[in-house]
């Protein structure tokens, strides 16, 4: 009797007490058999009836389901599959001994079937194996009857032979009934497999084989439309239906498929039908993925005219794809023009492949065309990866054209194709949709794509997608002002790809430069230097080119980000009008913080444009105004009393009297008025750009103020505690208010601090009962109100809910004491 397989017998060292056996035929149940009665194991063919050690080999798989249901599920119980029978390829060649090629050919058709191997053994040793196929020879039927079914059933059984896979459509083409297909699974001769049932090879081949090619064909085309052409394939090479088996076998093969699947593939075929036109396609893909350019052309040009029509279309596409390689782009164009007229699978990757071909050639508009066309193609295949691919490769397009709103569409639309079953993918799409929103200045919305991003790698392990994570996160670091830190950031990206790692460096050039180190920048950009126009732009960025031939670069290319970048740098007047009226239709607001954006300032004559630069004011904490990527400090202000008109005008948010303005802020001058309009005139020149207008007595601010103190009220007003805590910038104490202009801003102070008291209960009270963040939070709001009694008293009760009675009474000592001094107590 031969030996149980190794990984069986590891699953029965455990000595389980009740087995139950397969229901398949063949799957070595006598072995089983004995190994049982060895151990004292109770051996039953009926359903056992009693809690003690017994082996079950059921007749029926109802048998087993019945009995299921009716048992305790709690008690311990091995249940075989015929799957866990089965031998491994390396186990059935160290039984076949001595005969590697009878090995490997007998596993592939019996695929470890117990059954099978007395017959392999036994032929092996009689070398019938050089004679005839081994499942016709005459020791096979003397030792396969005893596992076929009875006289009734064996008709049906062996017109099911005919075919790999069993499915209820298959059934009826051979005239079988589907009752028939369910006793014969219930008894075990067929065996389950994805999508129906299969009968064990051998016994398969055995009973059928010289399957009928007139029945075989209908049968394959069956199969192949259901979903199963692998079944189809093997059902139509046994049956010798050459002709429909080379033509399924180009629709499938491809150059992925590799070169080794290829050769096999080929060297199966009759040495007359790999003469035919559909195996000069399969010998041209072969050709190519061996390296061969030159030779995959002309086989596919001497197949193209004589193929079948259905294999026209792919045969051109594949020489498409070579020609382009080769630098034919005129014959690539021509090929995948005319493959992608049919539409479908086929016609949509004609068609990505010429837009692709297109994008190289700088014809953008026709490439845009020719992806829509991939697009709707893949759609209406239902083929979401590609599908997703192609939106992918229009969303790089429109980036790479300066599109970045148009951009977002393709790229989310990826999104809801993915819905997060392709998690690298995924991950990826979101990298690129925050970078897109990074360069349209929507730094909290690229952020919450990087959010998504990072945990989809963190669950999915894709160390891979960390390095373009980080590098956005460098990009986002840039935009505010922050070049060490991008830096720093940029330095830890793995280097192992080469697209990141150009990406990087040419990201790391720009950190250095505007850091300053100009040696640094030059030496990241020379490994970049790949990336073309955009390594371009950054050398004259740096003075290394010219960079007059960068911007009709950029003209000819449509790049209209880089083209903007570049007109900005040279600043003539015509080019900052251009710059101008490019950031303002595509959207470019990030260039609106970059160093070079405050010579824009003094072209916005009207509010609409004037709304594109406005003062970005903190107060929460030491005074800090922002324009058009420059910064200033109440330090780079001539006096305190400008830094503080300002203020004051952009705080109040509407226009204000000259007198009272005056009054307020040089009530001591001989002449207030005048005061006042130096300190205009000190504001005009330290912005470079006229801030405030006058008319009827009063003053306005020219351009629109956005400040933390505002976004405070906001949040408060939404109750919002993450938006608080970013805003007042949790730290060991609260950020005073404007402490460098607290004696020229009272009034404005002393409402700032009303409203960050209030923001700072808020947050404490929003905080879970018994955490360390409502602890800090509590003492933030004492730090900023020492009097505020009610805070204390939570506190009190915090460290009492830790069981810190000596904090607590410390606590409580310190709050009677000021309540005493308030005459309180």
């Amino acid at each position: 009797m031969i030996p149980l397989p190794e990984h069986l017998r590891l699953r029965l060292a455990a000595e389980p007490d009740r087995v139950v056996l397969p229901v398949d035929v063949g799957a070595g149940q006598e072995a089983l058999v004995a190994w049982a009665r060895a151990r004292g194991l109770t051996v039953t063919r009926e359903p056992p009836v009693s809690e003690l050690r017994w082996l079950w080999w059921p007749r029926r798989r109802a048998d087993l389901m019945t009995w299921a249901a009716q048992t305790d599920s709690s008690l311990p119980l091995l249940v075989l599959s015929g799957t866990d029978t089965r031998y491994t390829e390396q186990e059935w060649r160290a039984a076949v001994r001595g005969a590697p090629a009878w090995a490997a050919s007998t596993f592939a058709l019996s695929r470890g079937w117990p059954a099978a191997l007395p017959l392999a053994l036994a032929l092996a040793e009689s070398h019938a194996s050089d004679r005839e196929e081994w499942y016709r020879h005459p020791l096979a039927g003397a030792l396969l009857a005893p596992l076929l079914p009875p006289g009734p059933l064996l008709a049906a059984y062996r017109a099911l032979a005919l075919t790999p896979l069993v499915t209820p459509q298959v059934a009826a083409a051979l005239h079988v009934s589907w009752e028939t297909v369910e006793v014969l699974a219930d008894r075990g001769w067929l065996w389950a497999v994805p999508g129906g049932w299969e009968l064990p090879g051998v016994l398969r081949r055995h009973l059928c084989p010289l399957p009928d090619p007139q029945v075989a064909r209908p049968v394959a085309a069956l199969l192949h439309q259901a979903g199963f052409t692998a079944a189809a394939l093997t059902l139509l090479r046994e049956a010798g239906a050459w002709d429909e088996h080379l033509t399924l076998l180009a629709q499938e093969l491809r150059v992925g498929s590799g070169p080794e699947v290829l050769r096999a593939t080929l060297r199966a075929l009759p040495p007359y039908w790999r003469e035919q036109p559909a195996a000069l396609y399969l010998a041209g893909l072969l050709a190519r993925a061996s390296g061969d350019l030159e030779r995959a052309e002309a086989l596919y040009s001497r197949a193209l005219p004589v193929l079948p029509p259905a294999l026209q279309p792919l045969a051109a596409n594949a020489r498409g794809v070579v020609r382009a390689v080769r630098g034919d782009a005129a014959g690539a164009l021509e090929d995948f023009g005319e493959a992608s007229r049919v539409g479908g699978l086929t016609g949509g990757e004609a068609a990505h492949n010429r837009a692709t071909l297109l994008v190289q050639l700088g014809r953008h508009a026709d490439a845009e065309q020719s992806l829509d066309g991939a697009i709707a193609a893949f759609r209406e295949a239902g083929d979401l990866r590609r599908e997703a691919r192609s939106l992918e490769t229009l969303g790089s397009l429109q980036f790479g054209r300066g599109l970045l709103q148009e951009a977002l569409v393709p790229y989310e639309q990826v999104l809801r194709l993915l819905q997060e079953d392709h998690p690298e993918e995924t991950a990826l799409t979101h990298v690129n949709l925050a970078e897109v929103r990074t360069l349209l200045g929507e730094e909290e919305q690229a952020r919450a794509h990087l959010e998504r991003a990072q945990a989809l790698t963190e669950r999915f392990e894709l160390t891979h997608v960390t390095g373009w994570i980080t590098r956005v996160r460098a990009l986002l670091a840039l935009h505010a002002g922050l070049p060490q830190v991008a830096r720093d950031l940029l330095e830890a990206v793995p280097s192992a790809d080469r697209s990141l790692q150009a990406e990087t460096q040419l990201l790391l050039a720009r950190a250095c430069r505007e850091l300053g180190e100009a040696e640094a920048a030059r030496a990241a950009l020379a490994e970049a230097r790949a990336l073309g126009l955009r390594a371009d732009l950054e050398a004259a960025l740096q003075g290394a080119d010219d960079v007059g031939e960068v911007i009709e670069a950029a003209r000819q290319e449509e790049a209209r980000l880089e083209l903007a970048t570049a007109l900005l740098h040279r600043a003539e007047p015509q080019d900052l009008e251009e710059a101008l009226d490019l950031i303002r239709t595509h959207g470019y607001r990030a260039l609106l913080r970059s160093p070079a954006a405050h010579r824009l300032v003094t072209h916005a004559q009207d509010d609409a444009t004037r709304a594109l630069f406005p003062l970005v004011l903190r107060v929460l904490g030491p005074l800090r105004v922002t324009q058009a990527g420059r910064v200033w400090r109440s330090a780079d202000f001539p006096t305190r009393k400008s830094a503080a008109l300002l203020v004051a005008l952009a705080l109040s948010g509407r226009s204000q009297p000259r007198e009272q303005l005056a009054e307020r802020f040089w009530p001591d001058a001989k002449n207030p008025l005048a005061s006042l309009q130096t300190a205009v005139y000190h504001l005009r020149s330290t912005f470079g750009v006229n801030l405030i207008r006058s008319a009827r007595g009063r003053l306005t601010l020219t351009f629109p103020v956005h400040s933390d103190l505002a976004d405070l009220q906001e949040a408060l007003a939404a109750r919002d505690p993450d938006r608080i805590a970013a805003l007042i910038r949790q730290e060991t104490t609260p950020p005073a208010v404007l402490p460098d202009l607290a004696a020229e801003l009272h009034e404005e102070c002393e409402l700032a601090e009303r409203l960050l008291h209030d923001a700072l209960r808020v947050y404490a009270d929003a905080q879970p009962e018994g955490s360390l963040e409502r602890r800090d939070a509590l003492r933030n709001l004492i730090a900023a109100d020492p009097l505020n009694i009610e805070a204390r008293t939570h506190l009190v009760d915090w460290h009492l809910g830790q069981g810190d009675t000596e904090s607590a009474q410390q606590e409580r000592a310190r709050m009677q004491d000021i309540l005493r001094e308030l005459d309180l107590g």
